[in-house]
């Protein structure tokens, strides 16, 4: 190999590094934006009614589930009773399925399935979607969110916290 093979050689290997080096830069870029992206809360939501709320909780009856899909984040520790059972899918927020829970049962339960069924929550869970598939058995719930359980985090991943 030439002098000149040599050097063309090692221009082009440094222009090759530096092409994978702005793609890398690029792909962190891109996951930061995503990580940085910030969700709306659960509550207020379609099919959502607030029934009370003091300095210690927010009561919301839930009938169904958003018929549009609302990509949301718990801002706080929930308590959600099963009133009436129905399956609720949970979705990613790229409307993959992520787990499912129905009254005959699932592997993972995100919801209570039975009437009666109590499920505790963290603050933080999601993003994600919940939709009721089944339009013969629609799931009616009450959360309670429990005030003063946000995340110290919140704000950087909620629109609702400051």
């Amino acid at each position: 190999m030439t002098c000149g093979n040599r050097r063309l050689v090692g221009v082009l290997g440094i222009g090759a590094l530096a092409i994978v080096m702005v793609v890398a830069v690029a792909a962190a870029g891109q996951t930061a934006k995503a990580n940085q992206q910030k969700w709306p809360p659960q509550f207020p939501r379609e099919g959502a009614t607030k029934l009370f709320e003091n300095d210690q909780i927010i009561v919301w009856e839930q009938i169904g589930r958003p018929k549009t899909p609302f990509v949301h984040k718990h801002i706080r520790d929930i308590l959600t009773f099963a009133v009436e059972p129905g399956k609720v899918d949970v979705l990613g927020p790229d409307l993959k399925p992520i787990a499912s829970s129905s009254s005959t049962g699932a592997t993972q339960r995100l919801y209570p399935g039975e009437r009666g069924g109590l499920l505790f929550t963290k603050a933080g869970l999601g993003p994600h979607v919940e939709t009721s598939p089944d339009p013969n058995h629609i799931p009616k719930s009450i959360f309670v969110e429990i005030k003063g359980t946000e995340p110290k985090d919140c704000a950087q991943w909620s629109t609702a916290c400051k």
